[in-house]
């Protein structure tokens, strides 16, 4: 039972990072329109950045509150394997939406932004799998 209710933590920690990420995305994208890949990616690496910090207060302080280090020798490697699959989450994410994103809207079946968003949607939801096996296996053990 224990861990089900860490994943429903981590799930609804995931929830506000979606919407942090979906809502940096698309406001960057709102402010800045472009159909040039390159700058798609930078918005989509500081989208997951401000979702990754959300991401661990979130999941240090609740989800995984019992084994987060707060101090000692433990700590400092939980902080740098935390930002070790942050890296890894970034990349996962940005090389799916590089990817996808091109792909989805060269169908012209569906307009540019919801191609980006459909691409976008597929990279969170993968990066975050990557991220809570990361988290569970190797950060917080």
């Amino acid at each position: 039972m224990k861990r089900v209710w860490q994943l429903l933590k981590f799930v609804f920690v995931g929830f506000g990072n979606a919407i942090i990420d979906l809502g940096v995305f698309n406001g960057l994208y709102f402010l800045f329109p472009t159909h040039n890949v390159k700058r798609l990616v930078i918005y989509n690496t500081m989208a997951v950045g401000a979702a990754i910090l959300n991401s661990y207060i979130w999941n240090s302080r609740w989800t995984f509150r019992r084994q987060h280090k707060r101090s000692g020798p433990g700590a400092m490697r939980q902080r740098v394997l935390f930002l070790l699959q942050s890296l890894i989450n970034i990349v996962v994410n940005d090389l799916i939406l590089g990817i996808i994103a091109p792909w989805i809207a060269a169908t012209h079946a569906i307009n540019h932004v919801l191609a980006n968003n459909i691409a976008k949607l597929l990279a969170m939801f993968l990066a975050s799998l990557t991220s809570f096996l990361m988290m569970k296996l190797v950060v917080f053990v």
